[in-house]
């Protein structure tokens, strides 16, 4: 007999016995606050990105109504540029919180144990196909 015997499947997942329900925070089927602000934060990296795929598209459109028009280009328009600063903010703020804690470099712990021969020896560079080979055999 199984832990799961004479249980309903409502019943493990409101106590919180059920592996889903654990590793969404217990029971009510409800997700854990981490993995809530990962997905908000996922969505400022997509809002982000469209802002910026709409602002290429309206700059061609500029562009095109330029050429049509007969003017020069000088430059983007200013809501186009404000549109661009905004994409790109959106999208370096979702992708710095998406991302896992930075590790401290510990340089000390890497290079204590080595001495200057470990860092001298290369051994893609060692070749024994080299004209000592045949200095030798005279």
């Amino acid at each position: 007999p199984g832990r799961c015997e004479g249980r309903g499947w409502f019943e493990l997942e409101r106590k919180g016995g059920h592996i889903w329900s654990q590793a969404f925070g217990g029971g009510g089927g409800s997700m854990s606050s981490a993995l809530k602000t990962k997905a908000h934060y996922r969505l400022f990296i997509v809002l982000g990105f469209a802002c910026l795929a709409h602002s290429a598209y309206s700059s061609i459109q500029y562009h095109k109504h330029l050429r049509m028009v007969g003017e020069d280009y000088t430059g983007s328009p200013l809501d186009i540029l404000f549109e661009i600063l905004i994409g790109f903010c959106l999208c370096a703020f979702g992708i710095l919180n998406t991302a896992n804690d930075l590790l401290p470099i510990k340089m000390a712990q890497t290079f204590q144990n080595k001495t200057v021969e470990d860092y001298l020896f290369r051994p893609e560079y060692v070749t024994f196909n080299h004209r000592g080979r045949v200095v030798g055999k005279m």
